[in-house]
């Protein structure tokens, strides 16, 4: 038995993942090998309906000491290739030789640790253990080496007059056949001497040989798996809802069988069965089938986002009273107080805020659909790689928590967003989504969309100093549609899957006139960055240049905070330049005017 977090077993130690604990390294098997009877069921019924799946289901939680018959999910370790720190010989560890207790070395008793590096498929997402044998014999001086079958091989880390991977051998003690890693991590290294991949995870068996290039990646590396989640709030019903004919049909039970076969000889009678099980047309059924897989997944995000938006906006114009459901509870509340807050600045900021809802309450589930690997436009990998005995169910955890919503001036924002300067800007920044590797799992970069989301960062910074909770602890979720329907808010929120309620930190900083003067202090210190002028001039920064004038000093947060993977930011859009007029410019004009106003009226003094 091991121990994870419950939270953890979605991301970054979900399905796929590679975790070390203690030494060891293992990797997360796919949901066919879960225990089912002993998962737990996460209850949400609009998010089983734009994601098409039956159930959503979490791996139950355990006492901190957990015992042996304690429930919990597979684990297995990879990769099977160790190495003993004290004599450094090499050990193939298989499945049956595992104890329970953390591998030990046959001869000298001394522990077993995990070799640093693993063969990934470029394309499928396969992953397999480097066959150091094969690479220490692949430059072989002799018949006696090129022969050997008794391969007992040692990691030398000594490798005289060389330097990194140079340094570092694997060696044959049969028949000394040596070869260092220097040349590994080399595009092509595997192929060279006839490696390819098996065509599947290392918990599979009986995968088919695949044809894709097969590259050399450290265990640790963040592209080994990228995981593929999908968050939402649990919030009320609609009243009315609408039918969603797609959702209905990728929830049948019958709809994987078709899918992974379309043209089959079956498809055309379960096609039949699941419109008439439905009551549509066979066409509806083949739109869904034809439908691309992440088109599909981007659509269901964005319907979850507007249902989010509609759901906060119903405790705009109510009473102070919260209102909602026991997961869901919130409460408008002003910006400033006019007979109180009557400060030129508060004013001006005034304008351009609709709208703040307290959160008071939030349940936020996260959903894991799959994950790719080597990169982000490699093929994605289902988290069910068994046969489906019943129907589509994905793995999920439950969060609470609490935020702060703000919706925007909707009238102002449009005029701004048309200016052509605006538009100019970023233009760049979406032609650059469109030919990047993460373009696909990015939204469009629109105006509203950098805007909105280069604010809720310098938020979240200004924040993390008053909340109570730590900058990795808040997240954020954007929402800025312009079509079918015009959207405009950010919501500023912490969640925690290992207790229920919260400190009210956060809401307490939503209140007038805290959230305010937040929001004044975080476009203040946007007004100069450390990094300036390189920062606020750059024509490009970050993974494909996706974005402008902003870095580390002054508007990334953490990588468990951002939404859109710390891209598609632009600090120029909130405070302006000498050629883009900023959403927030007038306000820090009026922010350095009162400064200069009140440092003349001290020295008048």
């Amino acid at each position: 038995m091991r121990t994870v977090r419950l939270s953890q077993t979605i991301s970054p130690f979900g399905v796929g993942a590679i975790i070390d604990v203690m030494g060891e390294s293992l990797m997360g098997v796919d949901i066919s090998e879960w225990p089912y009877d002993r998962t737990v069921r996460v209850e949400s019924k609009r998010l089983e309906e734009r994601l098409g799946v039956q159930e959503l289901r979490s791996p139950p939680s355990v006492p901190s000491r957990p015992s042996i018959n304690s429930p919990g999910i597979p684990y297995q370790r990879f990769p099977r290739w160790l190495f003993c720190q004290d004599c450094r010989r090499m050990d193939h560890y298989r499945a049956q030789q595992e104890t329970g207790e953390s591998p030990q070395c046959n001869q000298c008793r001394g522990k077993l640790v995990p070799m640093r590096f693993i063969a990934v498929c470029t394309t499928k997402g396969h992953v397999r253990d480097v066959p150091w044998d094969t690479w220490a014999h692949s430059a072989t001086e002799s018949d006696s080496q090129l022969r050997c079958h008794d391969r007992v091989l040692v990691f030398d880390m000594a490798v005289k007059g060389n330097e990194g991977l140079s340094g570092l051998a694997v060696r044959c003690l049969t028949c000394d056949a040596v070869r260092n890693l220097g040349d590994l991590p080399a595009r092509g290294a595997l192929r060279r001497i006839g490696v390819s991949c098996l065509g599947g995870q290392p918990w599979q068996r009986n995968t088919l040989p695949c044809d894709e290039p097969l590259e050399v990646l450290q265990r640790g590396a963040t592209n080994v798996t990228l995981a593929d989640t999908t968050t939402a709030l649990d919030i009320p019903e609609p009243l009315e809802g609408v039918r969603d004919i797609a959702a209905e049909v990728r929830q049948h039970r019958n709809f994987e069988d078709v899918r992974s076969a379309p043209h089959g000889p079956r498809a055309a009678i379960l096609i039949g069965l699941i419109a008439d099980d439905l009551g549509i047309d066979e066409s509806l059924v083949r739109q869904a089938l034809d439908g691309d897989p992440n088109e599909v997944l981007r659509e269901a995000r964005r319907g979850l986002l507007s249902d989010e938006w509609d759901a906060f906006l119903q405790a705009v114009g109510s009473t102070d009273e919260p209102v909602g459901t026991q997961d869901f509870v919130i409460s408008a509340t002003e910006f400033a107080r006019p007979a109180v807050d009557t400060s030129p600045v508060i004013e001006r900021f005034a304008k351009d805020i609709d709208a703040v809802v307290l959160a008071h309450r939030l349940r936020e589930i996260r959903v894991l659909h799959g994950f790719r690997r080597y990169s982000a436009d490699a093929d994605l990998v289902d988290v069910h790689l068994g046969r489906r005995g019943r129907g589509r169910w994905l793995p999920a955890v439950e969060s609470f928590g609490e935020g702060i919503f703000l919706a925007f001036n909707q009238q102002r924002l449009a005029e701004w967003e048309q200016l052509d300067e605006v538009q100019s800007r970023v233009s760049l920044l979406e032609s650059r989504r469109r030919n990047s590797i993460l373009g696909s799992r990015l939204f469009e970069a629109t105006p509203r969309a950098i805007l909105l989301h280069t604010l809720a960062h310098l938020l979240m910074r200004r924040l993390a100093f008053s909340c109570g909770y730590s900058s990795a602890s808040l997240r954020e979720r954007i929402y800025a549609e312009t079509t079918p329907r015009s959207e405009a808010g950010i919501l500023i929120y912490t969640a925690a899957g290992d207790a229920e309620g919260t400190l009210g930190g956060l809401v307490r900083e939503g209140e007038a006139p805290r959230l305010a003067r937040t929001l004044v202090s975080a476009v203040e210190e946007a007004g100069w960055c450390s990094a300036d002028p390189l920062c606020r001039e750059s024509r490009g920064q970050g993974p494909s240049s996706l974005n402008r004038a902003a870095c580390h000093a002054c508007s990334l947060v953490s990588e468990t905070s951002c939404e859109r993977s710390n891209v598609l930011l632009d600090r120029v859009l909130v405070i302006g330049d000498h050629r883009t007029p900023g959403f927030f410019q007038e306000g820090l004009e009026t922010i350095r005017s009162e400064v200069v106003r009140r440092t003349q009226s001290l020295e008048g003094r």
